[in-house]
């Protein structure tokens, strides 16, 4: 019973806190530009340095969960701590701010330092608070049934979606390679496998693999076989959709390029490697995002035979009650919202307007 208290507390600490690292990057983003003013270059903050600063601090987070989940059982002591020692850390990060990034003006950058944390503060405790009266004193249901969702449902999810686009990026850039570089021969096969497994219903795919041919992940459990053929259609039918993706990518870089890298005398295979592949990525990546976005929501297609992941352990848990069932399935709405929408909204559409901005095309 003692360890179970613990793991609620600790899942609700990392909640807590990934859900105030997804806000503070917008919280950052409206104040910056809020306050841009062009004789100022501390208002003027990139998205890079956003992103990093926030990963460092949503570290330090979790770390301090884990810790202080250990030590702590009541859970309203467990809230009050994590907040007192996030206000330290929140004076220390701001100290690496101002010394490390805004050495330009000292003044303005504590300003703007102070502020932000002052907001995540702020959200930090009102979350806290909420996660701690919806876990024990409203529906402690709903606590059990949030904790199977995030411990076994959310790293599911996120397994199958890395394994898929790890397979579906692999096959997508060689089948690219194949249409632009091929010849007749390749160019044929893989325009019809991606006209095939565009076609195919992903459901379908899914039972092909995992019924029709039940013994090709022989040497695995039976539900890691399920898992594998989960996995594997995803990966296929990603493959055909991201080999569309850099194909554009790798047709956007100037061909001038290529010939002048040939010329320096590098191979055909050097001259990709160096100097249309990194810039074919970049390109890419806005296309790369909308697929990842894709892929993940797709991933509750594993449900259907019996794979666990959030859709299916929301389902599950929602049959004990009408009311269990509409809170399991909006947490499962808003995980994948919070895994969806920042990816394709920040990386995507940053990253295009970047592209713009260098004359590489809009991804």
């Amino acid at each position: 019973m003692l360890f179970q208290t613990e793991l609620h507390h600790l899942w609700m600490g990392i909640a807590n806190s990934i859900l105030i690292f997804l806000i503070s990057i917008y919280i950052i983003r409206w104040y910056s530009k809020k306050k841009n003013i062009p004789s100022i270059r501390v208002w003027d903050i990139s998205f890079n340095k956003n992103i990093k600063l926030s990963l460092i601090w949503l570290m330090i987070n979790i770390s301090i969960a884990i810790s202080l989940s250990l030590f702590i059982n009541n859970i309203l002591i467990y809230f009050l701590t994590q907040i007192c020692v996030y206000i330290l850390i929140d004076i220390f990060i701001g100290s690496i701010i101002v010394r490390k990034l805004y050495k330009e003006n000292l003044a303005e950058s504590f300003k703007f330092v102070f502020s932000i944390q002052l907001i995540l503060l702020g959200l930090s405790i009102l979350l806290g608070f909420i996660l701690a009266i919806l876990s024990g004193y409203i529906f402690p249901m709903f606590s059990d049934a949030l904790f199977f969702i995030i411990e076994f449902g959310l790293i599911s999810t996120l397994l199958i979606t890395a394994l898929s686009l790890i397979i579906g990026l692999v096959l997508g850039l060689l089948l690219a390679i194949m249409r632009v570089y091929g010849g007749i021969e390749l160019n044929w096969l893989s325009n019809g496998y991606e006209k095939l497994f565009r076609g195919i219903p992903l459901l379908v795919l899914i039972f092909i693999f995992a019924v029709g041919f039940p013994e090709l992940f022989w040497y695995l459990e039976p539900l890691d076989r399920l898992l594998a053929s989960v996995i594997l259609a995803l990966g296929i039918r990603s493959g055909a959709y991201q080999s569309q993706i850099f194909r554009g990518a790798i047709l956007s870089v100037n061909p001038g390029q290529m010939e002048a890298a040939r010329s320096l005398g590098l191979s055909k295979m050097q001259s990709f490697r160096y100097i249309v592949l990194p810039q074919a990525l970049r390109i890419a990546l806005p296309g790369w995002s909308n697929e990842y976005a894709v892929v993940i929501k797709d991933s509750s297609f594993a449900g259907a035979i019996g794979t666990f992941e959030m859709t299916l352990i929301a389902t599950v848990w929602g049959f004990r009650s009408v009311e269990l069932f509409t809170l399991s399935m909006g947490v499962v709405a808003v995980l994948y919202f919070l895994f969806t929408f920042p990816i394709t909204n920040l990386f995507g559409k940053r990253q295009t307007e970047k592209l713009k901005k260098l004359g590489m095309g809009g991804g």
